[in-house]
């Protein structure tokens, strides 16, 4: 085989395992489902595509429903078409497994309230951990230790504020001295004392030396390979691109904890997960290995924006009938279990979006219509990456004639000429766009 042979088989061959790496993201598709991923070809100019979809009842009442479709990497500029789209809806269900104590310490009873509120109590020690090991100290705070938990993850930022109040709705109280902190909740009746209910619940900690603290990787130090695929494509990461400390925006999602037990209880093992979570594994060596070999190649990033459009056809078998049922069924149903609750509250929102991977939106899709009577009534596209083949030459050549069949049609029939022409005219565009970027140097 020839060095160039060899070279291309490298790279199907990776790009092959970046789509499966990438499979959360993609399409979930049965035959009476609509799409909401695809890869397309125009003007030179290879793309991967999300959908938005909106859903109401036909009869135009009660709140909407959005189903932002994301892929986990792309280009910034996508990212920020979402956020954009996001904004019009009052509520944001976005996904993150995270610790059980993150989402919140509301519950039916007194015994489910001092549970949720003891899980939120110790989601705060790892994040006050994370804070020791990181700045050798304690925060003087619970605002100071937000500010440095949403420097590195606006994700935690919603839930960090859910579990500062404990689940009869009062503040937690902090305190800190030295190397040490208290944490506590006054119970049921909000003051110092009591039993039952009432008692104060109190978890007290002090920073672990670094010296004697086991070695932790951090963010900076970590090697995430979604990160490096990302890296090698040429775009960004969507935890990079996206402030998620905004107001309405709810993390909706199964907590690890019992993800990790469901797994657990029923004996079973899923690859896809091991695979992703163990970051010295022989596969991913082998992964970032082909990584290094294709990194900044337009033909590599064609093949994974290919895959990635054919991956969302083949739909859940590419994920095997473990990772389907825990990825995407049973952690939609903890998202619907929240929309659900929206609806039924006294004043529901006017609108909802659920921002998840595009492989969720599928069964997302099938509830909407079966379980709440809603329907699609608008879709819009956004372009996650592409791949731009043409020089200025076939720009030029490309545009000359679309400019000609503009003329001839409004020569022809300038009554009727509109549509057809209104969509040359956006062909146009995007063409003189390109053709002024591919003559114009790029700054210094």
């Amino acid at each position: 085989m020839s060095v160039r042979a060899a070279g291309f088989a490298c790279s199907a061959r990776v790009a092959a395992v970046a789509g499966s790496l990438l499979v959360c993201c993609a399409q979930t598709k049965a035959d009476d489902e609509l799409p909401f991923v695809r890869s397309r070809v125009v003007d030179g100019v290879t793309s991967f595509e999300t959908a938005t979809r909106t859903y109401r009842q036909t009869d135009g009442s009660g709140p909407t429903v959005s189903l932002v479709g994301v892929v986990h990497i792309g280009d910034r500029d996508y990212y920020n078409t979402l956020v954009k789209t996001l904004e019009l809806s009052e509520i944001v269900l976005y996904e993150s497994v995270l610790p059980r104590g993150a989402f919140g310490t509301n519950g039916s009873t007194d015994q489910q309230r001092q549970r949720r509120t003891q899980d939120a109590m110790l989601f705060l020690r790892g994040l006050l951990e994370s804070y020791g090991r990181e700045l050798d100290a304690m925060p003087s705070s619970l605002a100071a230790l937000r500010a440095f938990v949403v420097s590195r993850d606006t994700r935690l930022a919603r839930p960090f504020d859910l579990a500062c109040v404990d689940g009869w709705k009062h503040a937690l109280q902090f305190s800190s001295e030295n190397d040490e902190f208290v944490l506590t909740s006054l119970g049921a009746d909000g003051a110092r004392g009591g039993s039952a209910w009432d008692l104060d619940l109190v978890l007290e900690g002090r920073l672990t030396s670094t010296s004697d603290a086991p070695a932790t990787k951090t963010p900076e130090t970590k090697r995430d390979l979604y990160g490096e695929l990302a890296d090698a494509l040429g775009v960004t990461l969507q935890v990079r691109s996206i402030d998620y400390d905004r107001v309405g925006w709810e993390p909706a999602d199964l907590a690890m904890e019992d993800l990790l037990d469901r797994l657990w209880t029923r004996g079973e093992r899923s690859m896809t997960i091991e695979m992703l979570s163990n970051d010295s594994g022989l596969a991913q060596g082998a992964v970032r290995f082909l990584l290094s070999m294709v990194s900044d190649s337009p033909a590599f990033k064609k093949m994974v924006v290919q895959a990635l459009g054919t991956g969302g056809q083949r739909g859940k078998s590419a994920l095997g009938a473990v990772d389907t049922r825990i990825i995407i069924d049973e952690r939609n149903d903890a998202v619907i279990e929240q929309l659900a609750a929206l609806f039924s509250a006294p004043t529901p929102p006017r609108s909802v979006a659920i921002f998840y991977g595009a492989a969720h939106m599928g069964d997302f899709e099938a509830t909407l219509r079966s379980d709440f009577n809603l329907e699609a009534e608008r879709v819009t596209w956004s372009r996650a990456m592409s791949v731009d083949e043409w020089d200025a030459t076939k720009i030029n050549d490309r545009l000359k004639r679309f400019r000609e069949a503009r003329s001839a049609i409004l020569a022809a029939d300038p009554q009727g000429a509109y549509p057809e022409v209104a969509r040359i005219d956006g062909r146009i565009a995007a063409l003189e766009a390109r053709s002024l970027a591919a003559v114009t140097p790029p700054l210094k």
